[in-house]
């Protein structure tokens, strides 16, 4: 007997794609997400945007903050 998977709208498809990218969602989540992308065209389409935006935010090399910047966030800290 197989179990039936539960049906989401995009809002809620929209709030958890994050998750489902990161691969966070509980298992029942995650396939109520698969089925939801595999029917819903624009749903798919921002995952696979938001898949993208973070591969290459991801790939991009960190530099080093300067020293202005350090010393600007160390002004704001120090006031808390």
């Amino acid at each position: 007997m197989s179990k039936e998977i539960e049906k989401i709208e995009c809002e809620e498809a929209i709030r958890k794609m994050l998750e489902y990218l990161d691969n966070e969602l509980h298992h029942h989540d995650h396939d109520a997400m698969e089925s939801h992308l595999h029917t819903c065209r624009s749903c798919y389409s921002r995952m696979e945007f938001e898949k993208r935006l973070k591969s290459m935010v991801n790939s991009v090399e960190p530099e080093p903050a300067t020293n202005s910047l350090r010393d600007r966030i160390k002004k704001i800290t120090d006031n808390f």
